[in-house]
């Protein structure tokens, strides 16, 4: 396409007007071509984002596996019982095993090679170097709730060639998997070349390598140019290492070649007679098939799981193994080889049971704080001059996991200086690893390791002679040398010498776990005040973009940190619980990490408790679709790990505490729509409980809810009045929690108190969004009428406050609160005039004219009525009408006139009813009548003043009329 723009660019020079400098064609050349290289640069950049946040994989998580850790392995071969046995940690890359690849039991090869994982290792040594044979997966993992110890009982039970993993430990962007393997190796039995009969054995290669990912015909057998597929279901292969493909290195390792101790090859046999043979030294046995015979009739005692115990008794023991589940076998050629009775018996031996404790070997203190001796082990039968035959032997002259008995002390039974059983030596035998391990906290892995004990036939202390230099108590004595046992405070380069020392024959794993950094933790996420995490860990606010923060641990090495991630939850995938912890589980069931939001160094903190601290920004905008982001009335969880870079090996610690984040944004103000009832006197009087009702309705924004762990609180409606001749607000009641629930049905009622105000509120839920409220206030909380009608105006206001507490725009409405009764007094009674005074008590005693034009209702004898207005100074008068000169009348004002229609409603709710005052009609005396006495109407005077004054005008203008006629 950019080729055609071009051209038509080019066209259009020719056409004179349209023409196009070169530079412009250049300028848009070079735009051109950035385009093609940004936007695929971009698309790809942005679908590795998304998968990664999908996944919670990062792109920088190796796939090549890489040897964690090896445990044990026997290091130690006898030519004629050359079984290869080894467990060891692996780790690959995350999920890229599946233990489940295969059903349990299922050993076809057509169905492992979907399992992504298998190893290869030399099968011959060094006599046939190139000679490897691939070893299979065995699901020992079992899914039946009902049956949890199935696979280790599967495993217990196995005598063939296979590897199992155990445990799937994860540990961030890697799975640590828990590696046991039991195969053969075919090493040369015999041999006419002196150099195989070293004492300690012949130095020969042991090189496995790991392969994940696709099985088949990803290694080459032949040598380059000459190769050719090896096909995963054949066992064996000429494999030379050079042929692995570049595009396979990358998931192809050698996980042996940094080891650097091989394979210690003890030849079957001794070379040369009487009286100076040269042999290899004591061995001590390994098992295979049923010899000898362990629980489970095979080889129990090579990565026996104990996690969740075995079946036997009335039900499984979780980290109990069985009695017969771990052996020890000790013997020693020369005996046979007529080797002059130097260094020819070997009867006893040492044993002690370590184990890991942050990667390091300790003693099991629960089990032998130090090596154990055994006497008593019968000797090989006379005449035997190899190691071939003696599995015929071995089941009635090894030692168990037995309690020794009067005529046996050669059984493996830990016990105290007393001879009381070690806490975690049951008396059947049986060893409780569940306490070995939490009495030292130990990782949970857990070894016997085993040295020789010989003597000289006559029973005296082994030792070389000038005859027999070979023969080094190093080898066959090694507790000359100090070479047995390991102690908690010994260096640990002597512990591995001891160690190495030694031959390890039983393992076992309870609840195996690598060793993490500390959890960080969340303490803070950004809102608008300091956002500290609630009780329940989580925090409202109002930034869409919250910074998250909290405190992490440290690394000691500056120059290689710990690294905390940050993620937000998919809510697609919500988080699990229990990931903030280790899982009895030999394998999580699914992830739930979230969408991976960014990362940062754990900086020193003095501050901090845990030493350091953290913050890392959810900027909003790495979720990818369908999830829309943080929305206001939404939520979002949080939480973090930690990642060491230390070891080289990317250990992750357990997930933090989650925090949540609520989104709150600005809440709906009330409908504007209030009303207001006052209440009024009846006879001068109020009735009992009246009070003042203020009615309304609100929609907010946040309701309550909650599900499971989560949950958000509502907005909360206040109502508060003023005096409008007064500065400050009076609360009269704030809705507490919960007030306004989500999922309430239409009809739902609820009410609040407020003590100090004595307010009460209604509320009914009418719609799926809408309450209706009604307040009632008492009405003695309107005080301060002194007569002036401002202070009887009054403001209501009622607001939404949000989760942030954070108030909405007001809704208010103005009304007269007129509770106060006019007061009537009587100054005149007569036939002639009614007249009186009408007036309110304000503040106790003080006495206030009514409102002018407040109606006086007169009731006269007969019933008939007159109103009548109240004039200035609360003054009122009105003449009985014609006829009535005798009887009782009434007065009252009915309804005062001082409150205004409703403003909202334009409804008049009515006033004040005074109580009645009553008297009778008195009738003057006569004098009244006469002029000038005061009883002559006043009318009539005015008539005759009139008539004077009309007629002193009329004489005067008839004088004047005189004179001008003179």
């Amino acid at each position: 396409m950019g080729g055609s723009v071009l051209n038509r660019l080019h066209e259009r020079g020719n056409k004179g007007p349209r023409h196009v400098d070169r530079p412009i064609v250049a300028v848009l050349i070079t735009l051109l071509a950035t385009l093609a290289m940004v936007v695929p640069l971009g698309l790809s950049a942005l679908s590795a984002s998304q998968a990664n946040a999908i996944n919670g994989q990062d792109e920088t998580a190796s796939r090549k596996p890489l040897l964690y850790k090896m445990l044990a392995y026997n290091d130690k071969i006898d030519s004629y019982q050359d079984e290869l046995r080894m467990d060891f940690i692996l780790r690959v890359r995350h999920n890229d095993f599946d233990p489940q690849c295969v059903p349990m039991r299922d050993t076809s090869p057509y169905d492992s090679v979907n399992c992504n994982l298998s190893f290869a290792y030399q099968f011959e040594g060094a006599q046939n170097p190139s000679h490897y044979r691939r070893i299979r997966y065995l699901n020992t993992i079992s899914t039946n709730p009902n049956d949890p110890t199935g696979g280790a009982q599967q495993w217990a039970e196995n005598e063939d060639e296979f590897f199992t993993v155990h445990k799937v430990i994860n540990s961030g962007l890697y799975d640590f998997l828990a590696v046991s393997i039991e195969g053969d190796l075919s090493y040369m039995d015999t041999s006419n070349d002196p150099k195989y009969y070293v004492t300690g054995g012949y130095p020969e290669p042991l090189n496995v390598y790991a392969i994940v990912g696709q099985q088949n015909n990803t290694l080459l057998c032949g040598s380059s140019p000459w190769t050719s597929p090896w096909d995963y279901t054949t066992n064996d292969c000429t494999f030379d290492p050079s042929t692995i493909s570049s595009n396979v290195q990358d998931r192809v390792a050698n996980i042996t070649a940094d080891q650097g101790k091989g394979i210690k090859l003890y030849m079957g046999t001794c070379l040369g007679d009487s009286p100076h043979p040269k042999c290899s030294g004591p061995g001590s046995w390994v098992g295979w098939n049923n010899n000898p015979l362990l629980y489970g009739g095979h080889q129990a005692n090579w990565g026996m799981v104990t996690d969740y115990g075995f079946p036997i008794g009335d039900k499984p023991v979780p980290g109990v193994a069985p009695p017969k589940s771990f052996f020890v076998y000790w013997f020693n050629l020369r005996g046979n080889n007529s080797a002059g009775g130097i260094c020819s018996t070997t009867n006893s031996y040492y044993y002690q049971w370590v184990g890991q404790k942050d990667s390091q070997w300790v003693p099991v203190d629960a089990l032998t704080p130090k090596p154990v001796l055994v006497t008593g082990q019968k000797p090989a039968v006379n005449g035997l001059t190899s190691s071939w035959g003696l599995q015929y032997q071995v089941n009635d002259n090894t030692a168990y996991n037995l309690p020794t008995s009067s005529g046996n002390s050669n059984e493996l039974y830990a016990t105290d200086k007393n001879g009381n059983p070690m806490p975690a030596q049951l008396p059947d035998g049986s060893i409780d690893f569940k306490k070995a391990q939490e009495y030292q906290q130990l990782d949970g892995y857990f070894k016997l390791v085993t040295w020789p004990v010989t003597t000289n036939d006559d029973g005296t202390q082994c030792k070389p002679t000038a005859s027999t230099p070979e023969v080094t108590t190093k080898i066959y004595d090694p507790q000359q040398d100090g070479l047995v046992g390991i102690t908690d405070d010994m260096p640990a380069a002597q512990k591995n010498t001891n160690l190495d020392a030694g031959w390890a024959i039983d393992t076992a794993f309870y609840k195996y776990d690598v060793p993490r950094p500390d959890d960080p933790t969340i303490t803070n996420i950004q809102n608008d005040t300091d956002g500290s995490l609630n009780a329940s860990g989580s925090v409202y606010t109002g930034n869409l973009d919250p910074v998250v923060s909290g405190e992490c641990t440290p690394s000691k090495d500056d120059t290689h940190p710990n690294t905390v991630t940050l993620f937000g939850e998919d809510p697609g995938n919500p988080f699990k619980e229990g990931q903030n912890k280790s899982s009895d589980d030999l394998v999580k069931s699914s992830d739930s990490w979230g969408f991976k939001l960014g990362e940062t160094v754990c900086r020193v903190d003095p501050k901090s408790k845990q030493g350091g601290s953290w913050q890392i920004q959810d900027t909003n905008k790495q979720y990818p679709s369908p999830d829309p982001g943080n929305k206001y009335n939404g939520y979002r969880r949080y939480h973090a790990w930690v990642t060491e870079s230390a070891s080289g090996f990317g250990l992750t610690s357990f997930f933090s505490n989650i925090g949540t984040a609520y989104f709150v944004s600005n809440e709906n103000a009330p409908d504007g729509k209030l009303s207001v009832t006052v209440p009024h006197t009846k006879n001068g009087i109020l009735p009992a409980n009246s009070v003042v009702t203020v009615k309304g309705t609100v929609s907010p924004i946040y309701t309550a809810w909650s599900s499971g762990g989560l949950g958000m609180t509502d907005s909360r409606m206040a109502v508060s009045m003023k005096q409008n001749t007064a500065s400050d607000w009076t609360p009269l009641l704030t809705t507490p929690a919960n007030t306004f629930q989500r999922d309430a049905a239409a009809g739902t009622k609820s009410s609040a108190t407020n003590p100090t105000s004595g307010s009460v509120l209604n509320i009914v839920k009418t719609t799926a969004s809408t309450w209706s409220w009604t307040l009632n206030i008492p009405a003695d909380k309107f005080t301060g009428y002194n007569g002036d009608d401002e202070t009887e105006k009054y403001t209501f206001q009622v607001k939404m406050i949000n989760p942030l507490n954070v108030p909405s725009d007001p809704a208010s409405i103005n009304r007269t609160v007129d509770m106060t009764p006019t007061t009537l007094t009587l100054q005149r009674y007569d036939v002639f005039q009614v007249a009186g005074k009408a007036y309110k008590y304000v503040n106790g005693n003080t006495k206030v004219p009514e409102t002018k034009g407040t109606m006086v209702h007169i009731t006269w004898p007969g019933n008939g009525s007159t109103d009548v207005a109240v004039g200035d100074q609360g003054s009122w008068q009105v003449t009985p009408p014609e006829g009535i000169n005798q009887g009782k009348f009434t007065a009252q004002v009915a309804s005062d006139d001082a409150e205004s229609s409703d403003p909202q409603s334009g409804n008049f709710q009515g006033g004040n009813e005074s109580a009645a005052v009553s008297h009778g009609l008195e009738f003057r005396p006569s004098t009244s009548s006469l002029p000038f006495a005061g009883g002559w109407p006043l009318s009539v005077l005015k008539i005759l003043l009139m008539l004077i004054l009309g007629l002193a005008g009329f004489v005067a203008c008839l004088r004047n009329r005189q004179e001008s006629r003179y």
